[in-house]
């Protein structure tokens, strides 16, 4: 039995939007479209016969295709011509067929479900492919019941803009100041978070960093950024984004 702590309710920093949404009606339904003879119209389907693909196919690379280098700021010349194009490398064959016999969701892969309108959790294959490597592989020594969760999302930028609407909400010139909300990021921060940022009228506030990332203490570091806190410029921020 997982003994660990439950995770801490944080729903209070949702935004308003966040708040009020509530689950797709249409999948309510979905259940019933298991029953045999349920012809299923609501979410708008389209026949799988019109799907311009029969059968997707691909040479798959290898793990150990890239052999790591040393930890040095230039690779030694005399290693440099011995590498070879990655493409001529041993390869292994996919073949992704129309439909599959498959019953288990988690582990059907086919053309059926791949490009049908699914899930707003994601490709099931996927989805709990990724859980499965974040949670016994990634992060181990997550303290709270149950490990870590996952999003699936569409890159880096699609994902933090949908944080950002989930736990902020927009700020405008006029606005009283103290409904500002702040973000803590990083001296060197990835500049399109910042640019995701910046319209929604947060104040954005920088941390100093070192070769392990944020520093806690010490000039810039996290406790003199929030010790010394300008509140003419906004509410302590409940939001930061850290790469390293």
């Amino acid at each position: 039995m997982d003994e660990r702590t439950p995770p801490k309710d944080l729903s209070h920093h949702l935004s308003r939007s966040a708040k009020a949404r509530n689950a797709s009606s249409i999948k309510e339904f979905y259940k019933y479209f298991l029953i045999p003879g349920i012809g299923q119209l609501a979410g708008g389907l389209p026949n799988n016969y019109y799907f311009p693909y029969d059968t997707l196919e691909a040479k798959i690379a290898r793990p150990d295709r890239w052999r790591p280098t040393p930890n040095q700021p230039i690779d030694p010349p005399d290693k440099v011509a011995e590498l070879s194009s990655p493409l001529n490398q041993p390869q292994d064959h996919i073949l992704v067929p129309h439909s599959s016999d498959q019953k288990n969701p988690i582990k059907k892969i086919d053309l059926v479900t791949a490009l049908q309108y699914g899930t707003a959790q994601g490709y099931p294959p996927l989805y709990y492919f990724i859980r499965q490597l974040t949670q016994n592989y990634m992060h181990l020594n997550c303290p709270y019941k149950d490990g870590p969760e996952v999003i699936l999302t569409c890159g880096n930028t699609d994902g933090f803009s949908k944080v950002l609407s989930t736990f902020t909400e927009e700020w405008f010139e006029g606005d009283r100041v103290e409904d500002r909300q702040g973000l803590l990021v990083e001296e060197f921060a990835y500049m399109n978070a910042v640019q995701a940022a910046k319209p929604r009228g947060m104040n954005i506030v920088p941390v100093g960093i070192d070769d392990e990332g944020m520093r806690a203490d010490g000039p810039g570091g996290l406790r003199e950024v929030l010790e010394n806190w300008d509140c003419k410029k906004g509410k302590m921020p409940h939001l930061m984004y850290t790469v390293t």
